[in-house]
């Protein structure tokens, strides 16, 4: 019976089981979109789009636009080129010549009223969420923090993130959009 995994420190005794804790660096942009016009016309666009054949489908218990409605949406492409030239040398992995390397998979709508939530869960792409009200507490779990979002704020979070946030409590109804990130090929995340 011999041990398939051999360790460094000879002193830990595993008995065929072996528990790793491991630090994990991450990376999450963040910044303030401050164009008032386009975040506007992002949540009108939202407002006019709700899906209710979308809502509660998903890990957002909430309404939702359909996962593709804004790919083509010219104020969520303004906002993507501001990304892209804000970060492409800050985060020239994903960012500097982005369309050599990557594509918006999904860019979509959502819309939280009091009561609604975003289950705990993870991408396995990086994933970005732009808010255009106040949003909702984010819980980021994993890393030990909360994000509490204003209009404008943006994050783009690393693959595998796990993400989410407890119901509303709040009157207000809370808008963002939301978008993936894949690479074009397998080999570059």
């Amino acid at each position: 019976n011999m041990l398939m995994i051999s360790l460094i420190n000879k002193n830990i005794d595993c008995n065929n089981n072996l528990i790793i804790t491991y630090p994990k660096t991450v990376k999450i942009l963040f910044g303030n979109f401050n164009h008032l016009d386009i975040i506007h016309n992002l949540l009108i666009e939202i407002k006019n789009n709700i899906n209710e054949t979308m809502n509660s489908l998903t890990n957002v218990k909430g309404g939702m636009t359909k996962w593709n409605h804004l790919i083509e949406n010219k104020y969520f492409n303004t906002f993507f080129q501001y990304l892209i030239h804000k970060h492409q040398f800050d985060s020239p992995e994903v960012f500097e010549r982005f369309y050599e390397k990557f594509v918006v998979h999904n860019a979509w709508g959502n819309e939280i009223k009091k009561g609604d939530s975003l289950k705990q869960h993870m991408h396995p792409c990086i994933h970005g969420i732009l808010y255009l009200t106040k949003g909702c507490e984010l819980e980021l779990p994993e890393l030990n923090i909360k994000i509490n979002p204003n209009p404008g704020d943006y994050y783009i979070l690393p693959l595998d993130i796990k993400h989410g946030f407890e119901p509303s409590k709040n009157k207000e109804n809370r808008y963002s959009v939301v978008f993936n990130i894949m690479p074009k090929s397998k080999g570059l995340l």
